[in-house]
């Protein structure tokens, strides 16, 4: 018995027309005359008639035009032959040829270097593309038609940033698009010194509450497990004074925060009200932060 041929769409005529005409109060409310004698009826029955027979061959696709097809696309020698009686390889062929055509293979948006840059080595954790830059040679000069991507390594691989840069650089070079350049780059830091004066609970021990102030402003601040999701701390966003404020007093060993100093390098970071109140460190995009602090930054003071 041979197999049914499956009915990929069972449109008709009759369908096609009163489907276009419920859509014009949509999108051409000004159209109001609807009768068959409107000429724009008229276009409207003309493509239904169309789509009509397109849908009347598409439900007519032989094997070898799927083939020929899958052959089209990605550029393999298949013949029709291997594949007659054999649906479920054929649909697998199909399926893994549009899986295929799905990969980002084309770096084009800075998202696309980012996503391209992760799939070049397992080693590589984050990366962050910033256009119109060549940050191996210059920070600030605008330079069109380059891209930077900053890439971090796992911890762990540090070690291996110059071979992983030409990694993800080799990875790249085939996938640019013509007159761009790609430029790989490890990661750039602003360090900041903090420290910090605490109030805290009763009947708590000093090393440990100065411990567990640092324990958290450390993991904070990491660039592989820090920020507000625990995923790093993201490139090019500032460090703001509020939010260690609020990060230390959540503590359960302090009862509150009474003073915070941050010393970022280079200094002209430091984000200052005009009345000198603290507001934070400013990070470039293609930054991230790097935090000192150690027990002996934090001074534990009486309420």
């Amino acid at each position: 018995m041979p197999l049914q041929i499956p009915v990929l769409d069972d449109r008709r005529f009759a369908d096609l027309v009163d489907e276009a005409r419920s859509l014009i109060p949509t999108y051409a409310p000004a159209w109001t005359n609807h009768n068959p004698s409107d000429p724009g009826i008229t276009l409207v029955e003309l493509f239904a008639h169309l789509s009509e027979m397109l849908i009347y061959r598409l439900d007519r696709v032989t094997t070898a035009n799927v083939v020929a097809f899958l052959n089209l696309l990605d550029g393999k020698t298949r013949h029709a032959a291997d594949f007659e009686g054999k649906n479920d390889v054929l649909a697998a062929e199909i399926r893994g040829t549009i899986l295929d055509l799905r990969k980002l293979d084309r770096a084009v948006s800075l998202a696309d270097f980012e996503q391209l840059a992760l799939e070049a080595d397992p080693r590589i954790e984050r990366a962050r593309a910033v256009s119109r830059r060549n940050l191996l040679i210059d920070l600030a000069r605008d330079k069109p038609g380059h891209i930077s991507v900053i890439i971090l390594p796992s911890a762990g691989a540090e070690s291996q940033l110059a071979t992983l840069q030409q990694t993800v650089h080799d990875y790249l070079e085939p996938r640019l698009l013509l007159t761009t350049r790609a430029n790989v780059t490890g990661p750039f830091f602003v360090d900041v010194s903090i420290k910090v004066s605490i109030v805290p609970l009763p009947d708590q021990i000093e090393d440990d509450v100065k411990q567990a102030v640092v324990d958290a402003v450390v993991a904070f601040l990491d660039p592989h497990r820090g920020g507000d999701e625990g995923t790093g701390w993201p490139f090019g966003r500032d460090l703001f004074a509020s939010e260690l404020y609020a990060l230390i007093d959540r503590l359960p060993q302090v009862d509150y925060v009474s003073s915070l100093k941050l010393d970022p390098v280079p200094a002209s970071r430091l984000l200052v009200r005009s009345a000198g109140k603290l507001i934070g460190v400013s990070l470039r995009p293609h930054e991230l932060v790097r935090g000192h602090i150690s027990v002996s930054d934090v001074t534990v003071a009486t309420a």
